[in-house]
């Protein structure tokens, strides 16, 4: 591969990322129902149980965008490829 502005070969390609996007998810129907059931017999402990027991909390997914990049390790021009 060679640089578009000084013609030399000497290039490094990298993988940059460019941005993240974060997806929740709640808990749905079974986690409600472990949570209340989770209240009712901390009530019943008087707390103790929560130690053991602990509170669903949903999920997270998170997706990464990247993309190539060049850098001219003479003139110190960088362009993206695709």
């Amino acid at each position: 591969m060679k640089c578009p502005e000084c013609g030399s070969e000497n290039v490094n390609i990298q993988m940059v990322m460019e941005s993240t996007k974060t997806a929740n998810k709640g808990t749905g129907l079974l986690g409600n129902l472990n949570n209340f059931a989770r209240a009712v017999t901390a009530a019943g402990t008087l707390g103790v149980s929560n130690l053991v027991w602990k509170k669903s909390k949903g999920t997270e997914k998170e997706k990464i965008k990247s993309k190539k990049v060049c850098l001219c390790q003479n003139c110190g021009n960088s362009w993206e490829i695709e």
